[in-house]
């Protein structure tokens, strides 16, 4: 596609969903309760949710579910031991074997009504187990891990708060390009990370946080704005090089509004024909959805 055109789209979708994007400015102090309610939106499952039963039962914490798993040994996921409610991890929960908390835990994910998506119960042990390391190794804090990681690259015993939000945009990318932030994090991943941290607004080297998402995916497969790989850094490099005024998360959260299933009623963009027609640059786009969805 052409080079103008491409960029013609992209703005469409950023500039039609600002006013909800520019609201989602996130604060630093908060990192630990945003940790809680993305670090496991994953595949379907609505952790947003999820987390207002935690709140509801008085476990929203990283110390709380952190100590569900004291004194337990293992690590991986097993089905036939925590992958679903009557499974023999969670029986023990409810007689009380994993303490008050994880009897409140059982009752979190008992009575969950959200969207399961796929992996609910392999999402809520990873949550499990990764807050218990958070909990033994970096005082439940999920602030604590990304300093203590980023004072370890740079060969410090401590950074301070101050110093750790004026980090530099190039020394952000190369901290994680040496030692990746998310390969301690158990079920974290490049694009789940970004996802985290994204919207925290004093930290402004997260200028080129970037995830990429389904909804993402989407949009690009239907515009036909970009026929590379579809992999995080391709895809990420493809909207930087259009050098849009705009920030690389304020394109990637743009476009996931413009597009997504759980926004569709305010926008849904690319998800079906009869939306399309709304679209005020649809002449410009390919419309690929008999490729996307052929029949």
């Amino acid at each position: 596609m052409d080079p103008e055109n491409a960029k013609k789209i992209v703005c469409n979708a950023v500039e039609t969903t600002r006013p909800i994007w520019e609201s989602y400015d996130e604060h630093w102090s908060e990192i630990d309760r945003i940790f809680l309610i993305r670090a496991y939106e994953q595949g379907g499952f609505e952790t947003w949710k999820f987390a207002k039963l935690l709140y509801f039962n008085s476990i929203f914490s990283i110390e709380k579910i952190g100590s569900i798993l004291d004194g337990y040994t293992g690590r991986k996921y097993v089905r036939e031991f925590a992958g679903s409610i009557d499974s023999p991890f969670y029986k023990d929960m409810k007689i009380g074997k994993y303490g008050i908390e994880g009897e409140k835990f059982y009752n979190c994910a008992k009575n969950f009504k959200g969207k399961f998506g796929s992996g609910y119960w392999m999402h809520l042990w990873r949550m499990l187990i990764c807050c218990h390391e958070l909990k033994e190794k970096y005082h439940s804090s999920f602030s604590f891990y990304l300093k203590t990681k980023y004072a370890e690259f740079k060969g410090l015993k401590y950074i301070p708060d101050e110093d750790f939000r004026n980090i530099s945009i190039d020394d952000w990318e190369e901290f994680k390009k040496v030692k990746p932030p998310w390969k301690d994090l158990y079920g974290v991943g490049i694009n789940v990370f970004d996802f985290i941290i994204g919207d925290v607004g004093e930290l402004k080297f997260l200028r080129n946080s970037f995830k990429l998402d389904l909804s993402n995916e989407h949009f690009i497969e239907i515009t036909g704005i970009y026929d590379g790989p579809h992999e995080h850094d391709s895809v990420k490099n493809f909207f930087k090089n259009l050098n849009l005024p705009y920030s690389l998360r304020e394109i990637n959260t743009g476009i996931f509004l413009y597009c997504s299933e759980t926004a569709e009623k305010d926008f849904g963009f690319c998800r079906e024909k009869l939306k399309c027609v709304e679209c005020t640059v649809n002449g410009i786009c390919e419309r690929n959805f008999d490729k996307k969805n052929p029949s």
